[in-house]
């Protein structure tokens, strides 16, 4: 029996319905990063990822929570899916600019005045993070990963790479960096990999007993 692959992106709030014949999903949480504000940097939103969750520990239908980008220095929203995940969106200005914590992938603390946003890394053979931090006055923010600060919508982020922090003045990259000193975070965004058996073949036989013939369902007696 042969697999289909079905790609949901989630960047909005939604609600997702368990299709018929599902066996498992695959599931990237990232979520908001926090606003800079005054002379510091927000803090980059945090990302878990999960992978082989089994159709039988799935709801028939579940929220899809996406976390907004904080505004007016407070911290990013948080992203969550049903009640199975939940992470925190990183820290506002005003309250510091740490980057998000979870057990998966944090996120980059803002930098202070003068000084850049906390690059964070998941390893130099794994592309994913989480947010980069946003700079402080005058600064650069921080890098994901790979992803330099100041970059929105690197190549594959739709599943293997979030938004660096946005320089002083400037928004977080998207998804889930840091905003730079007096500017925004970016939003988080989910992403949902399904798989799903194909429907087996329908039965089509012809069973000859002498003169009779019985086809397509009926029932022979012998």
């Amino acid at each position: 029996m042969g697999v289909s692959v079905i790609f949901r992106l989630y960047t909005t709030s939604d609600t997702w319905v368990k299709p018929p014949r599902l066996q498992r999903i695959d599931l990237l949480v990232r979520s908001g990063g926090g606003c800079g504000w005054n002379n510091v940097g927000g803090g980059g939103g945090a990302a878990v990822q999960c992978l082989r969750l089994a159709a039988a520990l799935l709801p028939d239908t579940a929220s899809v929570v996406v976390g907004a980008g904080g505004v007016n220095g407070a911290g990013g929203s948080p992203s969550s899916f049903a009640d199975l995940i939940w992470v925190p969106g990183g820290g506002g200005a005003s309250t510091g600019g740490a980057g998000a914590m979870i057990a998966g992938m944090r996120g980059g603390d803002g930098g202070a005045a003068g000084k850049p946003g906390t690059t964070v890394s998941s390893g130099k053979v794994r592309l994913l993070s989480g947010g980069g931090g946003g700079a402080g006055s005058g600064s650069t923010g921080g890098g994901s990963g790979r992803v330099p600060a100041n970059t929105t919508r690197p190549p594959f982020w739709e599943w293997c790479q979030s938004g660096g922090g946005g320089n002083a003045g400037l928004v977080g990259g998207f998804p889930c960096g840091g905003g730079g000193a007096n500017a925004a975070g970016a939003s988080g965004a989910i992403t949902l990999i399904e798989y799903i058996a194909d429907p087996p073949a329908p039965h089509s036989f012809t069973l000859l007993t002498g003169r009779n013939s019985i086809a397509n369902g009926d029932t022979a007696y012998r």
